[in-house]
């Protein structure tokens, strides 16, 4: 009974990842769904947005100008901000009632500076809306035209690029490149312990050896077959990339498309490299490797509508910085555990170290996703120091956690499976939670300075940081030792046993193990 239950909750996993799936391509099909453009509110004479119709040179970027605003007098509770537009499409905004020290309040002449961010080309027109919330009311003043030339930026921007595409280049070189080599040498001199004869050989995975309908079902997710389904979600992901970010506009943000891309990948395939190496009791086939680090990729895009729809939701009422610890915690922890799911009978998911390494991998190939979008999105708001800041707080400080997030369900279904229970990927129910308030703990930071300033900056960076990502990635790596030593210690202890003496003892310790 349990068996079936297990196939049914399968079953329903594969259909909320394609329910996924279908939401993200309707989004990105009809964007007309998520960005309302048209300006709101009523205009009224004494409400004068300042300045605009005018052309600039710019150094850096974001370029920041200086508007000055007419507004009624303003009373408590008023809100005034600029919204950028470019093409239609709405770029950046700025609060311009922001300084905790100032009293905005009988307050009729406000100077807000608003940012025009980069978008790798030589020159932008942006327009320019003051908004006016006041006594429950819109109103609204603009647009004010601004044009930046970009080219001396650019210039700049182009010298950093260069620099990047030689690292780039040398990591690959003398890290990736050899690291993948010797990966493919341990693979073809690796006999997997408990394999059939040519269970693991190039005819099985593409005629699909397998004398179950399960079986067969578990070689189709680890074949070729598979891969090609998730490589076209992934390929979808980098068309959306393509679309948003509109790299064809110049061979800048072309090269910048690429470089984002190649940095991305190397953390996570030099993570995932070194947790399959560390396996060293039974080093997991290559092929499911391959599965978990795509279906990875594929989670990326089978969460960007669900975070997106209810990211427009929480703005639309002011409470945008909640979505990312309230929404996309538990929808990318579910997306990512779904393809654990898939494979939670799999004959080679058969421990805890295996739950965490399955994990960890499907973590890296949605980081690697999410990174490539961060690096895209930040070069074009940003000067090179935020970008490098943020390539290091995405790809060095923080460029485990999602395999660590990920790994605490996969730990769960290994325990359950150890104990041999029947419906395993049920686990995703009790792990996938768990990995979530971790996930939530990590993106807590915006939420925590929006309700608590600085305070609650500090309380992120000296409690939460500390404690539910690195306390929790070391904890992972503990249990992962842990259970590589115990289960090595089991394989002597077998290999040392009487052959014609199992005692009950004996017999009982196989069962449990």
């Amino acid at each position: 009974m349990l068996q079936l239950i297990n196939h049914i909750f399968v079953a329903l996993l594969m259909l909320a990842a394609a329910a996924g799936v279908s939401l993200t391509l309707l989004i990105l099909l009809v964007p007309a769904l998520l960005e309302n453009n048209e300006l709101g509110g009523e205009e009224r004479p004494d409400f004068v947005l300042g300045g605009g119709n005018f052309m600039i040179a710019a150094d850096d970027s974001p370029s920041e100008v200086n508007f000055t605003i007419r507004t009624p007098r303003l009373g408590e509770g008023d809100l005034l901000n600029l919204e950028i537009y470019e093409n239609g499409l709405q770029v950046a905004s700025a609060d311009c009632l922001n300084d905790d020290e100032q009293n905005y309040t009988g307050a009729t002449d406000i100077t807000c500076a608003a940012g025009l961010p980069y978008a790798y080309v030589d020159w932008s027109t942006y327009q320019v809306v003051a908004i006016l919330t006041a006594g429950g009311k819109d109103y609204t003043s603009g647009p004010a035209d601004v044009t930046v030339d970009w080219s001396a930026y650019e210039a700049g921007f182009w010298g950093m690029e260069g620099v990047l595409l030689l690292l780039v280049a040398a990591v690959y070189a003398i890290v990736v490149l050899p690291v993948l080599l010797f990966i493919f040498w341990t693979v073809s001199g690796m006999k997997h312990a408990g394999a059939e004869p040519g269970e693991y050989s190039l005819r099985s995975l593409i005629f699909l050896n397998g004398q179950t309908l399960l079986q067969k079902f578990h070689a189709f997710l680890t074949s070729p077959y598979f891969w090609a389904f998730e490589f076209i979600g992934v390929i979808l992901i980098v068309c959306y990339l393509v679309l948003s970010q509109e790299i064809w506009k110049s061979g800048t943000a072309f090269v910048a498309f690429v470089i984002s891309g190649l940095i991305s990948f190397i953390v996570p395939f030099l993570w995932c490299c070194a947790w399959w190496y560390a396996d060293y009791r039974e080093r997991e086939p290559m092929r499911i490797m391959v599965t978990f680090f795509l279906w990875g990729m594929l989670a990326a895009l089978m969460a960007i509508g669900i975070n997106t729809v209810f990211g427009v939701l929480f703005g639309l009422i002011g409470v945008g910085f909640l979505g990312s610890f309230f929404i996309a915690p538990p929808v990318e922890e579910f997306y990512k555990a779904s393809g654990l799911g898939l494979l939670a009978e799999h004959k080679e998911y058969n421990s805890i170290e295996d739950g965490i390494l399955f994990g960890f991998t499907i973590g890296m190939g949605f980081s690697f996703i999410e990174n490539w979008i961060y690096l895209l999105d930040n070069p074009m708001g940003s000067d090179v120091g935020a970008w490098l800041a943020i390539f290091f707080m995405r790809c060095i400080l923080f460029s485990a956690n999602h395999g660590f997030f990920t790994a605490i369900t996969g730990a769960t279904i290994g325990w359950l499976i150890e104990r041999r229970f029947a419906a395993p990927a049920l686990g995703l129910l009790l792990g996938a939670p768990v990995a979530a308030l971790f996930h939530a703990m990590h993106n807590s930071g915006e939420m925590l300075a929006a309700l608590l300033g600085g305070g609650g900056l500090l309380i992120y960076c000296c409690l939460f940081m500390p404690f539910f990502d690195y306390g929790g990635l070391l904890l992972v790596a503990a249990f992962f030792i842990r259970s590589v030593l115990r289960q090595k210690g089991t394989a002597r202890k077998t290999a040392r046993a009487p052959a014609k003496k199992q005692g009950i003892n004996s017999v009982r310790f196989n069962i449990l193990r």
